[in-house]
């Protein structure tokens, strides 16, 4: 299987990448990178390549795969505007996957959120929901929605409540109703790289419950 994987240096991208590296039915890992990250090298199946986002059109190789998996995000502070946040968090992704479908890509798999819903009355919800909706209507044989809750994880980039969210939380996680429970980025790598393997007729939506479960089986086959 040839899978592309966007937004690879992030945090829920990272780790992604870490697992779609070590499982056998991944013969191609196509990495499309901004910048190149410190000790990118690619390999005999990883393929770090340079990619200017506002040239798609440019680029349509790195998109002729089986699967494409979205990892991609930032926040309004950093990105220095709700446009600009928009810019990144929905019409990308949404670029990205028209480019995918019109190469033959059957499964899109994506990193929305909890609560997304294009009615919700806070802006992040509200543009993963647009998100969710239009690619949607994109009509991919198969389309993987996963929505975590608070992501628990090193990140390289500073974002200090989230960094006080999960000192408080990560704790005592097991006092948290699975529903809101923080998950870790490993486990939710773990369900994107299973979602592979048995792709949807339509539409699947994996809520946090899932990855909350998915997250305690992670925690144990660690130690």
């Amino acid at each position: 299987m040839i899978v592309t994987l966007l937004g690879a240096t992030g945090l829920v991208g990272n780790e992604c990448r870490k697992v779609l590296e070590k499982a056998d039915f991944v013969e191609r890992l196509i990495l499309p990178v901004r910048r190149m990250p410190g000790g990118a090298v690619s390999g005999a199946k990883a393929e770090w390549t340079l990619t200017d986002f506002s040239k798609l059109q440019d680029r349509k190789d790195i998109f002729t795969a089986d699967a494409v998996i979205c990892c991609l995000g930032t926040t309004i502070k950093k990105a220095g505007s709700k446009k600009n946040f928009e810019a990144v968090d929905l019409k990308l992704p949404l670029a990205c996957a028209g480019i995918a479908k019109a190469q033959g890509a059957k499964h899109f798999l994506v990193v929305s959120a909890q609560g997304a819903s294009p009615s919700s009355p806070f802006h992040y919800n509200r543009t993963k929901g647009l998100l969710e909706q239009g690619l949607g209507l994109l009509g991919f044989p198969s389309l993987t929605v996963v929505r975590p809750s608070l992501l628990l994880g090193k990140r390289t980039e500073k974002r200090p409540l989230e960094s006080l969210m999960q000192k408080v939380f990560s704790r005592n996680l097991n006092f948290i109703p699975a529903f809101w429970r923080p998950v870790h980025a490993e486990a939710v790598a773990q369900v994107l790289a299973s979602s592979l393997l048995e792709p949807p007729q339509g539409t699947r939506i994996i809520y946090n419950r899932s990855l909350a479960k998915a997250d305690i089986f992670t925690s144990l086959s660690a130690k």
